[in-house]
């Protein structure tokens, strides 16, 4: 089973290759999700004048609170009031959105190396902070989606094993394993 481990002040995470195109696939959707209305996903960091585009972004007054269930669980709002969160969002979201982003492509490209290489393998001197913050929107994500609550558990264990949901449950569940195992390292729990 897939799991991160430590040698001293080195992480590194054992998983297959079926496990590491799943984690592909799921940060590849969360980063189309959040590159929506922001062109920094869509850009070759190489190309000069993807990097002048990319500074283009839209002007403060522009950002609106996401309509989308799971950017809104991902990018919340910070106060109750209308207004203030508005102003909050205007300043602080181009922010929060780009970071995650950032954390998810690093993420990516660490995954891509153990596929390039079309075998199973350990992704090895990874940022723990890093994967511990794209795990956790990972789930965030699919916990939206599924509409996770207390009883999810019992409805995934009571699906059939050919429903297309209950396999998505188990990556949820397994995503939950992932990020138990690296906060036991880092906690020493």
């Amino acid at each position: 089973m897939s799991e991160f481990l430590r040698n001293g002040n080195l992480f590194s995470l054992d998983l297959s290759i079926d496990e590491a195109h799943i984690l592909i696939n799921l940060v590849e959707q969360l980063l189309e999700l959040l590159g929506e209305g922001d062109f920094n996903h869509h850009y070759d960091e190489s190309d000069p004048f993807a990097q002048l585009m990319s500074q283009l972004k839209a002007a403060p007054d522009e950002i609106t609170v996401p309509e989308d269930s799971v950017l809104l669980r991902l990018l919340p709002n910070a106060y109750a009031d209308p207004e203030a969160a508005a102003d909050f969002r205007r300043y602080t979201e181009p922010t929060l959105r780009g970071q995650k982003q950032r954390t998810l492509k690093q993420v990516r490209a660490a995954l891509e190396i153990i596929v390039d290489e079309d075998r199973a393998g350990v992704v090895e001197d990874l940022d723990s902070e890093i994967w511990l913050m794209a795990i956790n929107d990972l789930r965030l994500a699919l916990s939206v989606r599924l509409e996770i609550n207390p009883d999810s558990f019992d409805i995934f264990e009571a699906l059939s094993d050919n429903d297309p949901q209950k396999a998505i449950y188990a990556v949820y569940f397994w995503l939950g394993w992932l990020q138990t195992s690296l906060l036991n390292l880092l906690t020493g729990g």
